[in-house]
């Protein structure tokens, strides 16, 4: 809470310093639909600084990239990334605005940006868009909308969408005379009952009955699986419900059913027994002893796949719908567009501003997504005689992907090809596209985004709130409690903060309507 209020004193010095250009600024702005914009012609060269956080293998090294260059050269600026690293980029960023200079592009995250929206120091795209078409169209009017004030853009929406889909063993499936199930035939009971047959009929065939149906995760309140609390009508968070947001703490009936399904899939030995300590699934996937999984298809297909391969050479994951339950509801976690932004600083001038949006408006064209996605021709891949294209030995001995960081760590355009390059096998992209159509078939989205930050009490309280909501659903698939019990978990849930937090959510989620 300090570290927050002193980022706000900083950003709000930040906003004062600047208040002697402000109905300038504000005048410029509203003139700029109805004036045209004067043509850069780019002769003066322009310094770009932008600032993301960074995962595995951290950012370039320097800005020498070729990507870098390629962009320099194209637009005649000097683009300097700033790469830094997630665990750290909070602490970066209250550094940054303690020097009273913000980058000229940031990404950053919900809570990021609702901390600081308000200070005035992101630049309103509201007036220029217009101008820029092709990155308008990267996302839909209420993405643009979301988490801004009315009337208000202050950030470029990073496009996401739905990419888990539920795998079974289909190795398995042959090995008992199992045939895979269509949509229309995956409810919840064949998941369990095939699920049961993993548990019980030796699928592996090794003898022993060392195998078991599916698996969840013991950090998380949706468990890992999603897919399986959508069936029962569980809140992928929130829903909205007769005109309000509800939060999955509450739903009582839906917890009841679901918690009598895990806790009977646990005393059968259906559920890995292990589940309250498991963090993540892909080690578990790996060491093939679970049925069904839930991942996406990038992971699967060229990871979980190659490793299970190791121990088990025929073995592989195969993509199913969704199981259904009652009234065929069914759903896949689908993340909103917009609750990741890039942010452009207030201060550029004119001339900045325009070649900044000019660049980002090519970076998500086809163009664009060639060069900022695949990277250099000649330097990362190569064409083949046969008109295909292949990696460099540079870019393989540098890892795929990591001539893509802008794309995946900054700035995305909306075409669904994540994970696609030149030189992908062409039955994997076409399979890694079919999945992600797929899984948009299902939306199962968190109603609240977009709303959860505006309760005060959510931000105090409710991560307590959730870790020991968590316990007892825990503890009753577990069997130390009565599934009954969860009742007096939701009435804990509300008494301890739980209807502040409603009440709080639905005062800003009807204020937007």
């Amino acid at each position: 809470m300090k570290k927050a209020l002193i980022v706000m004193g900083a950003l709000s010095l930040a906003l004062v310093m600047a208040t002697g250009c402000q109905q300038k600024d504000e005048a410029s702005s509203n003139n700029a639909n109805s004036t045209p914009a004067k043509t850069d012609d780019k002769s003066e060269k322009i310094k770009i600084e932008m600032m993301a956080a960074s995962w595995t293998g951290g950012g370039w090294p320097d800005n020498n990239h070729p990507v870098i260059q390629y962009i320099n050269k194209k637009f005649n600026v000097d683009l300097q990334i700033q790469w830094v690293p997630n665990a750290n980029f909070a602490e970066k960023l209250n550094v940054v605005s303690a020097s009273g200079k913000m980058p000229d592009a940031i990404r950053v995250d919900s809570g990021m940006f609702q901390k600081w929206v308000d200070e005035g120091v992101f630049l309103d795209l509201q007036p220029y868009l217009s101008q820029y078409p092709v990155l308008k169209n990267i996302a839909q009017p209420e993405e643009w909308a979301l988490l801004n004030p009315s009337g208000k853009i202050y950030g470029i929406p990073i496009y996401e969408t739905a990419q888990n889909s539920v795998y079974v063993r289909g190795d398995w499936m042959e090995n008992l005379g199992l045939s895979l199930p269509d949509a229309k035939e995956f409810t919840i009971e064949k998941f369990y009952e095939i699920a049961k047959a993993f548990t019980t009929q030796d699928p592996d065939k090794n003898g022993k009955q060392d195998t078991f149906g599916f698996s969840a995760l013991g950090n998380s309140l949706q468990l890992g699986d999603p897919q399986l609390m959508a069936a029962f009508g569980i809140a992928n968070g929130w829903k909205v419900e007769n005109g309000e947001l509800v939060p999955m703490q509450t739903q009582a009936k839906e917890w009841t059913q679901f918690l009598t399904f895990m806790k009977k899939a646990y005393d059968e030995g259906v559920l890995d027994k292990d589940f309250i300590t498991n963090t993540n699934f892909n080690d578990k996937y790996a060491q093939g002893k679970v049925g069904f999984a839930i991942d996406m298809h990038y992971q699967f297909s060229q990871q979980t796949n190659q490793q299970l391969q190791k121990i088990a050479p025929n073995a592989k994951f195969v993509e199913l719908s969704p199981p259904a339950g009652a009234n065929g509801i069914r759903g896949t976690r689908t993340p909103s567009s917009g609750m990741l932004k890039l942010v452009l600083s207030k201060d550029m001038d004119e001339k900045k501003r325009q070649r900044m949006l000019e660049i980002l408006n090519w970076w998500v064209s086809p163009e664009g997504e060639d060069i900022i996605k695949n990277g250099i021709e000649g330097i990362h891949y190569q064409k083949k005689s046969d008109g295909s294209y292949e990696m460099t030995d540079t870019l393989k001995a540098e890892g795929e992907g990591r001539q893509s960081l802008l794309w995946n760590w900054m700035l995305r355009g909306n075409s669904n090809t994540f994970n696609i390059y030149k030189w992908s096998d062409p039955k994997w992209a076409s399979e890694m596209e079919k999945s992600i159509k797929n899984a948009k078939q299902y939306p199962y989205k968190n109603a609240s985004d977009g709303y959860l930050s505006a309760s005060d009490t959510f931000t105090k309280q409710g991560k307590t709130l959730d870790d020991k909501f968590l316990q007892s659903v825990l503890e009753i698939i577990a069997g130390r409690k009565s599934v009954d019990s969860i009742n007096d978990a939701i009435s804990e849930w509300k008494k301890n903060g739980g209807d502040k937090i409603v009440q709080e959510v639905n005062t800003a989620f009807k204020a937007k309507k």
